[in-house]
C-alpha cells in the first residue's frame, strides 16, 4: 500500500435537537473529535463539512453547501489531495481507536476497498479505499458508501456509527468496555467497569485499583499500586504510586506516592502535594505546595501557600490568602505545627518548628523555633450566665 494516505470524515446532517453527528458527546470529548484522533494516527485529516458544522480540533476543513448530499462529499474528496490511497468515515465512529487492523487487510486483500462494517446488513461506515477505484465508482454514478465498496472483502470490527443521542450513548458504552477491558488486560482491577469513565488517553500502572463511581478524565498519569475511588473525579492530574484518592476530586495537580487524599477532600488546579502526605475529610487545597510527610487531616482550607515537610495542620485552620482584592502567598517552614482554628493571614512567612496556639490568628510573621499565641485571654466571669438565666425566667441550678 503507498505511503500516501489521507484520512477523510465526512459530516453527516443535523439532527432534530440541533446538533450534528460528530458534536455529539462521547466520554469526556466528542464522536468527531475521538474519530479524528484515531484517523491522525494514519496520515492528515480532513473533515468535509457543512458550513453550519464546527470542525474537530487539529483537522483541515472542507466546505460543502448545507444539505449537500453524500456523493458530493466524496467528490470532494479528490480534491483535497493528490493521495493515492484514503481512509473514509462516513459518520463518527470514536470507539474504533486504531484503524491498523483495517489497514493491514487492506494491504493483504489484493481488492480495490476494504470496508468497516457487516456485510450482512450492507452497512458499510469507513472504508479504506485507492484514489483510482473512488474515481471509477463516483464515474459510474456510486451515490453512497456502501455503492464505493459493494463487492469489496468486509473486516468487521464492533462499532456504533454515532448519528443521534442514543447511538452516542451506545459508541460511549463500547468505548468503556474497550478502556476498561484493555486496563484490566495490564493488571489494573476494576471493580464495576460499567460504572466507571476512564478517558482514552488515561495511563494506569499495573496493580491499582479502580473502585465504583470514579471518573478519571483526560491528561490523567495514575502509578501502580494505587487505589482510587469509590466516587472519585481526577482530570489532568499525575498521582504517584500506591496513593489513594478515595471519593475526592483533584483538578490540573499532582499527588505525591505512598499519600492519601480524602474523602471529600478537593484539590484544586495548581497544587503540587508530596510524598506520604495526607490530604483529609473536607480539606481543599488551591495553588498550594505540601511537602512531604505532611498531614492536613481535616477541615482546613490552604490556598496560595508553600508548606515544607513533616507539617501537621489541626482542624479548622484557614490560609486567609485574599482581602477582596488580592490574592497572597503564606510560607510555612519545615516541622511547624498548626494548632486547631488558626487563621494564618497573608501575604505571611512562618519560619521552621513554629507552632501556633489553638485559635491563634497570625498576622506577623514567626521566627523559626517560636510560639505564636494570638488570642485574648480567657477570663471566667463567676455566676454571670446563672443571673442571665434567671432573668429570663430558667433555672439556675
Amino acid at each position: 500500500m503507498s505511503s500516501s494516505l489521507i484520512s477523510v470524515l465526512l459530516g453527516g446532517r443535523c439532527g432534530a435537537d440541533g446538533l450534528y453527528a460528530a458534536q455529539r458527546t462521547v466520554l469526556f470529548s466528542t464522536a468527531g473529535q475521538l474519530t479524528a484522533d484515531a484517523m491522525a494516527k494514519h496520515g492528515s485529516v480532513y473533515y468535509v463539512k457543512e458550513a453550519d458544522e464546527q470542525a474537530p480540533d487539529g483537522v483541515q476543513e472542507v466546505t460543502v453547501p448545507n444539505g449537500a448530499d453524500m456523493r458530493t462529499m466524496l467528490e470532494q474528496c479528490l480534491t483535497i489531495s493528490d493521495a493515492e490511497d484514503y481512509l473514509i468515515a462516513a459518520d463518527p465512529i470514536p470507539e474504533v481507536t486504531d484503524y491498523a487492523p483495517l489497514l493491514h487487510a487492506y494491504r493483504q486483500s489484493g481488492v480495490p476497498a476494504v470496508a468497516l462494517g457487516g456485510a450482512s446488513d450492507g452497512v458499510y461506515h469507513a472504508a479504506v479505499i485507492s484514489r483510482a477505484q473512488l474515481e471509477t465508482a463516483l464515474a459510474n454514478g456510486a451515490r453512497q458508501l456502501p455503492d464505493i465498496v459493494c463487492g469489496a472483502q468486509s473486516y468487521s470490527v464492533p462499532h456504533t456509527a454515532v448519528t443521534g443521542g442514543r447511538q452516542a450513548y451506545q459508541a460511549q458504552k463500547n468505548l468503556m468496555t474497550a478502556i476498561n477491558f484493555r486496563l484490566m488486560d495490564q493488571g489494573v482491577s476494576i471493580f464495576a467497569p460499567e460504572d466507571t469513565y476512564i478517558a482514552p488517553d488515561a495511563s494506569i500502572g499495573a496493580g491499582t485499583v479502580i473502585l465504583p463511581g470514579t471518573i478519571i478524565r483526560p491528561g490523567c498519569t495514575i502509578g501502580a499500586g494505587c487505589t482510587i475511588g469509590p466516587n472519585s473525579l481526577i482530570e489532568q492530574a499525575t498521582v504517584g504510586d500506591r496513593t489513594n484518592v478515595n471519593s475526592a476530586q483533584i483538578y490540573e495537580s499532582s499527588v505525591g506516592c505512598d499519600a492519601t487524599v480524602g474523602p471529600f477532600a478537593y484539590v484544586r488546579p495548581g497544587c503540587t502535594i508530596g510524598d506520604r502526605t495526607r490530604i483529609g475529610d473536607f480539606v481543599e487545597l488551591k495553588k498550594a505546595q505540601i511537602g512531604n510527610d505532611t498531614k492536613v487531616s481535616h477541615l482546613t482550607y490552604i490556598g496560595d501557600a508553600e508548606v515544607g515537610e513533616r507539617v501537621n495542620f489541626g482542624c479548622g485552620t484557614v490560609v486567609v490568602n485574599y482581602d477582596g482584592y488580592v490574592k497572597s502567598k503564606t510560607t510555612i517552614g519545615d516541622d511547624c505545627f498548626i494548632g486547631c482554628n488558626t487563621n494564618l493571614v497573608a501575604p505571611l512567612e512562618l519560619g521552621k518548628r513554629v507552632l501556633t496556639a489553638a485559635g491563634t490568628t497570625v498576622t506577623r510573621n514567626v521566627p523559626d523555633g517560636a510560639l505564636c499565641v494570638a488570642r485574648i485571654r480567657q477570663d471566667n466571669k463567676e455566676g454571670w450566665n446563672d443571673r442571665r438565666r434567671r432573668m429570663h425566667g430558667q433555672s439556675a441550678d
